[in-house]
């Protein structure tokens, strides 16, 4: 990574993997917020429960607000189309994470993104959904619809990342039966409405609902405090530990610097194995 980006530039993410390596975990009780818990964590990011969309930095989310209707019709002929569950990948799968257990096995999404890599197959259902995410500029890096059946919920937990600040936007809720509740905060899903929660905060979910299951399109993306070269480090990271091997290393570099601006890519071009240390002695 240093070779790619420079020690100094991604000189965040580089203590990020080190603590992550070393099995740490950053952990604090913030008055009036609740409790943050991340093992995935960069330091100087604003840490708030739920964030004001409104507020100049997730324009994008507004026009998928406006565009809300689009991807509701879209949805609904999409679940009544039998082709999805023949040919798409992984539809409705339960969570298979390591907190598993807080999700319930209830809990199923359907994938559109996963690691910034869009799901050619599920996606091609969803064209309108996925084309509003592209040309708004989200800075999305898993994308997934999430289905919670009546009378079930999420335990409280966390999703230990603080870089990566989780969007829902309702999509078909049953209103003021179904919730979230991160840190200190309590707020219900509305249909066509869009909410932006940092999930390092402790958190849980519920459906009160007798009859109905709750469906919000969600949108995990980068924090809008990480600089362009951090989100490309961190993509990085994510095409190494896909495949942690000297080969899947070197091809994880390869992409990244396919990815950098020429101007960039003349200033940082070395050795392809220099820099490499921590990541791939942690990763074999």
């Amino acid at each position: 990574m240093k070779s790619i980006y420079g020690s100094k530039a991604c000189e965040r993410i580089l203590k990020s993997l080190e603590l992550n390596l070393s099995g740490g975990e950053f952990v604090r009780q913030i008055k009036g917020k609740g409790e943050q818990r991340a093992s995935s964590y960069i330091d100087g990011l604003s840490a708030i429960p739920y964030h004001d969309i409104h507020n100049g930095q997730f324009a994008w989310l507004e026009k998928l607000e406006q565009a809300s209707g689009e991807i509701q019709q879209e949805f609904k002929l999409a679940l009544t189309n039998p082709v999805l569950s023949e040919i798409g990948n992984s539809i409705w799968s339960p969570a298979a994470r390591e907190d598993a257990i807080a999700y319930g096995p209830n809990w199923r999404t359907l994938v559109i993104q996963d690691r910034c890599l869009w799901e050619d197959t599920n996606s091609q259902f969803f064209p309108v959904t996925t084309t509003l995410l592209k040309t708004t500029k989200c800075p999305s890096v898993e994308v997934f619809f999430a289905r919670q059946p009546p009378n079930t919920g999420i335990r409280p937990h966390t999703d230990n990342t603080n870089f990566v600040l989780t969007a829902h936007l309702g999509i078909d809720v049953p209103e003021q039966l179904s919730w979230m509740k991160v840190g200190e905060f309590k707020r219900y899903w509305e249909n066509g409405k869009g909410l932006v929660a940092d999930t390092s905060f402790i958190h849980s979910t519920a459906n009160e609902s007798i009859h109905e299951d709750r469906y919000v399109l969600i949108i995990r993306f980068w924090h809008p405090e990480l600089n362009t070269i951090e989100r490309q480090a961190l993509q990085f990271l994510f095409d190494a530990l896909d495949d942690p091997t000297t080969r899947g290393i070197q091809a994880a570099e390869s992409k990244a610097r396919e990815r950098m601006p020429k101007k960039a890519l003349r200033r940082t071009k070395r050795s392809s194995c220099e820099g490499l240390g921590l990541l791939s002695k942690g990763m074999r």
